[in-house]
Order: C-alpha cells, then structure tokens, then sequence
C-alpha cells in the first residue's frame, strides 16, 4: 500500500513556504523543523543566519533566513524583503553550501573500510546514509562512472553536488568521499580533481595487454627482450621468491623467466599508465596524501594471478605511488545486480590469497567491484580482509528504485518493462550477462500485485539493470522524454519508501559484509 507522507514532508507552494518560514523565524528558530515541507534534519545555523531544506511543488529549495555573510553567499527568490528567500538547488548554490558548511565536501578516506554506493539518480544519498547508520564504514557517497554519466545524462559536477544535497537533507555532518570511477585518461582525473573528488579509481584496462597470454615462450621471451626496462626487471624479480602466510593461508611466488616475460607484456605499460596519472593528480594537489588513489586491473578476460597482483604492486611502489585500495579481477562471473556466479570455494582460495597480499605488500585494501548484491561472498570479503576493505555498487539503487516504481506507479513500470524488452539486445552489447527473456514472465499474465516481485528475479532484474541509459534518456519526437521525468516524479512523491528500500537493501550488504557496528 502506499505510504501517506507526514504533514511535515509533504510538498508546499513557493510562496506559501516564505510565508511560513518568515513566520517561524519571527516566533523563534525552533520552530523551522515544525514547518510544513521542511525536512527536520537538515536545519542548520551558521554565522547568525539559518538554512533548511525544503519540499515544495517546484522541487527541493534550500531555505536562507537571514542577511549576514553566510546568507549573501546564496542566490534565491524572496518575498519581498532579504530576510527569506528559497534557492535551487543549482551549481552556485552547491559551492556555496560546501563553503559554509565544510561537511557537506567529500574529503580523503584513507585507511578506512570504506563502502562506495553509486547513485545514478542523484537521489538516493539519504537512503544511502541510513544503510550506514551505526556501522563502522566509511560512505563513497559520490561514485560515478564516465560510462554511467553519460548515459543518465549527468556531469562530474552533477553526481557531486547531488551528493552534498542529500548529506545536507540528511542532516549528516560526518566524512563521506566522492570517487572519480573508473577513469582512463589524465583529462578526466584533472577535471574531476577540480571539481573536488577525493578519490581516484584507475582503470588501466587499455593498457593491459592480454594478447601476450597467447604468445609462445619464445615469442613471449622475445618481445620481453624487447623492452627498454628488460634487464632492470629481470634483476628486479628472477633468483627472488616471496612467501607470506597467515592462518591457514599462504602464498609462495617466484618468477621463471617465462612468466615473468608474460607478465611484463601484459601489465607493464598498466602499471606506468596509472603511476603517470598518480604523478599528475600529485602535482595538481601539491600532496600525495590529499586524496584516495585505487588501482584497478579487474576489466579485463583473465583472472588476476597472485604473481600478477604483487607486480604490479611493485612496480607502481617502484615508480613512487601511494595507493589505498588495488581491484583485481576475480574469478567467477561478477554480473549486474545478481548473486556471484561461480564457484564460492574457489573464489575463497583465491580471495584470501589477494588479501593475504594486500597486508603483507602495503596493507593497503582489496577493492571489490561487486556490481551489486553478491550476497553468497560479501561474508568471505569480511572474513578475509579482517573487515579491511573497499567495496562498490551501483546499480542496485536503481533497481531499488524501480522497485518502489511498481509499487506505487505500476502503469508506468509496466510501459518502462515493455521498452526495456525493446531495448535489450542493443544494450546489452556493452555488458556480460546471460539474461535469459524467455524466463521472464508475460506482464499481461501478472497482476499489479505482482509486479514488485520481478526485482527479486534475477531475469528481470538484470533486463532493468542494463537498459537504465535507454529508459532514462530516451526521448519522443518532440524531444520530451519519455521516462525520465516520470521516474523522479514518482520517486519525489514516495522519497520515504526509496529511502527505506535503499536502507534495507543496502543494509542487507553492510550486514553480510560483516561490518563492525559503532
């Protein structure tokens, strides 16, 4: 059934909404919490002046009540004096809210558990924030991938600013992060270390190069030969061996000349990709330590060895650079918004290895990129790691989001079910996934009732998952969208419900993770 918001969150005209807060700032400040449309947590003091977020039927405002220094940094309509006036939630009024209130930023996160939680909405920060109420993790409120961004049609600036709303909302004052996802070229860690990200996660896909898994040993040995860095790796690895252990857990490595060659064609160039970007983000910053730095090596086809893990690992160490958290690739299939697909067994042998590594060659952590809701090996990720690790998901916010779409909005889940069938077999040209169509069932064979529970399926949860670009850029002749509006329209209407989904939901990985509670 669908929830009945309380009068205090329910949506107020503009001008009404001046009137009230004109009205409650003259009987006294604390009754700005009381007033319709504003959201309790969010009211703040600063320098003499008030703020508070507010609902109203244009959209979220910040309300400013007051006319000293703080209040003059924002720009709004009044009512006819400067004591009162309601802003959007635009880019000037974004800067302007991380300047007065500095918690609203992302800073670095450092050594830390730390959980990333993609938002490709931009609305689902305070739900995010109930999730990791009372647990020990440090939130990446902000994360976003070049690739997600443009296909929901949002910018660097947009995924941070939303996230400084919502911790502002929230009434949130603690550290949350922003993470630059996946980013390939020194352009784009420049542009979002402008805007104020704080953590940076590398993807070196492009330069890893798997076609010398293919090579003979003599080609291999060859091309390695080839190298201006040859005889220096070969001092650096051959006649050496590595041996850690822990618990029941060990790992024994030595380099052949082989494997070694085969090594160095593959993720040499990797590894100075990122380490020249780290250069660059360091001079930018004028400080190695103002920022979070992780090295993936997970996009690729092969799994990432153990041999393989420590070098890179020694190589980016060797050429200066100070990571927090390194991304290999698992075996197993990692698919949106499903279970891990695989072997669990195997996976633990391996996992443990990798973390075995990550302690002995830094400690830095071992990054997960989950891909959302891998429930059966979240608890061998805690186990581990010893709880030390960073840990990101995405698109299960929107499938939740979707969720709370055939609750409330069926007719429109069903249009958007419909399209997404249209839509899949181009969509799914840039993901791995085994989707079978024929197990989804007919939507003129389900009842409105019905319809919620095709999120817990795991066919129609991944046709949803990847045809999210689509559903929400696509638009009619007239240039209007055809989803897009009515899915934050309806999610405005039934916050409450999101955000309650989003804690459950997410909660649900915090608690499998094994997360310490606070």
């Amino acid at each position: 059934m669908p929830i009945n918001l309380n009068d205090n969150l329910g949506r107020v005209a503009a001008e009404s909404l001046l009137v009230r807060l004109e009205a409650a700032l003259a009987g006294g400040t604390g009754k700005l919490a009381q007033v319709d449309g504003v959201y309790p947590e969010s009211v703040k003091y600063s320098a003499g002046d008030w703020f508070a977020l507010a609902r109203t039927t244009a959209g979220k405002r910040l309300a400013v009540l007051g006319t000293g220094s703080q209040a003059k940094k924002f720009e709004g309509e009044d009512n006819g004096n400067d004591r009162v006036k309601l802003c959007p939630l635009n880019t000037a009024n974004s800067e302007a809210l991380r300047e007065v209130f500095l918690w609203t930023a992302p800073v670095p996160i450092g050594r830390k558990v730390s959980f990333g939680t993609g938002d490709r909405l931009g609305v689902a920060t305070p739900g995010h924030l109930r999730a990791f109420e009372g647990y020990d993790v440090y939130p990446v409120l902000a994360q976003q991938s070049m690739r997600e961004m443009g296909r929901t049609g949002r910018s660097a600036r947009d995924v941070i600013d939303d996230a400084g709303w919502g911790v502002f909302e929230a009434g949130y004052t603690a550290t949350f992060a922003a993470d630059a996802d996946h980013i390939k070229q020194l352009d784009e860690v420049l542009s979002c270390h402008k805007l104020g990200y704080t953590m940076f996660t590398i993807d070196a896909s492009e330069h890893i190069d798997l076609s010398a898994v293919k090579l003979s040993d003599e080609e291999a040995i060859k091309k390695f030969e080839e190298l201006p860095e040859a005889d220096e790796l070969k001092s650096r690895y051959l006649g050496r061996e590595w041996h850690f252990s822990q618990d029941a857990v060990s790992v024994d490595i030595a380099f052949t000349p082989v494997e070694l060659a085969r090594c160095s064609l593959v993720y040499l160039q990797a590894a100075k990709h990122m380490a020249a970007l780290y250069e660059a983000l360091s001079a930018a910053s004028g400080d190695g330590e103002a920022f979070d730095y992780e090295v993936s090596v997970d996009e690729t086809e092969t799994d990432t060895t153990v041999r393989d893990h420590l070098f890179v690992a020694t190589e980016l160490k060797q050429r200066g650079v100070k990571w927090q958290s390194l991304a290999p690739k698992f075996t197993g299939q990692f698919q949106k918004g499903i279970d891990y697909i695989g072997d669990v067994a195997g996976f633990e042998r391996q996992f443990a290895r990798h973390a075995l590594l990550a302690r002995e060659l830094g400690p830095y952590k071992v990054s997960v990129h989950s891909g959302s809701d891998k429930f059966s090996i979240f608890p061998l990720v805690g186990k581990y790691t010893g709880g030390y690790f960073h840990l990101k998901t995405a698109g299960t916010s929107w499938l939740e989001a979707v969720r709370v779409i055939s609750v409330h909005q069926p007719t429109l889940y069903r249009k958007m079910h419909e399209f997404a069938l249209e839509r899949f077999e181009q969509d799914r040209a840039s993901y791995h996934v085994t989707t079978d169509l024929a197990k989804i069932p007919a939507l003129d064979t389900l009842s409105d009732r019905e319809l919620p529970a095709l999120m817990d399926q795991t066919d129609p949860r991944q046709l949803l998952h990847i045809t999210y670009g689509s559903l929400l850029s696509t638009q009619d002749s007239g240039g209007a969208y055809i989803f897009r509006d009515r899915i934050y329209s309806t999610l405005y209407d039934y916050e409450e419900d999101y955000y309650e989904a989003l804690r459950s939901h997410i909660g649900r990985h915090v608690e499998t993770l094994g997360v310490k509670r606070i």
